[in-house]
């Protein structure tokens, strides 16, 4: 099945694809304006690139790739954002197509390596990216940033 696979950049016309991967991507939908104004604004930067996997015309997975210039690295690092693949089309290929994808992609801008992210409790997807060649080598910590409220106008 992975020599059927077609890849190819997204575009602002594939939003409603991209919206129902990226919810298979965290189990949840999103408010879809929201959504459409980021999709939007992320393809116009030109760091930052989507590319689709489909099968007979299927939009069946998506890659993510941030390439930015690390200063601890004085290199460029190609950062895989977002990589999902529909359950329907997973263990045929498709995952490991778009991984090799954005390595190219990385390593034909010149890039150090290719490193990622992924929730501890995906273990399926950490057999996958060890298969892959990829290491764990750091700990990403998060914390939720509060928004602050606007003061109220007493005029």
């Amino acid at each position: 099945m992975s020599d059927s696979v077609e890849l190819r950049r997204a575009t602002v016309a594939d939003s409603d694809a991209v919206y129902v991967l990226i919810c298979e991507l965290k189990q949840a939908e999103f408010n879809r304006q929201a959504f459409n104004v980021g999709f939007k604004a992320n393809l116009e930067d030109r760091h930052l690139r989507y590319q689709l996997a489909l099968i007979n015309g299927d939009v069946v997975g998506m890659i993510g790739l941030h390439m930015q210039f690390h200063l601890h690295h004085v290199n460029w690092i190609g950062e895989i954002q977002e990589l999902v693949v529909m359950p329907q089309a997973r263990g045929h290929g498709v995952g490991s197509r778009l991984l090799a994808w954005a390595e190219d992609q990385a390593r034909a801008a010149g890039a150090e390596l290719t490193e990622l992210s992924t929730s501890t409790g995906r273990l399926d997807a950490h057999r996958f990216y060890e298969r892959e060649g990829y290491q764990q080598t750091h700990f990403r910590f998060t914390k939720p940033v509060e928004t602050q409220n606007e003061p109220e106008d007493n005029a």
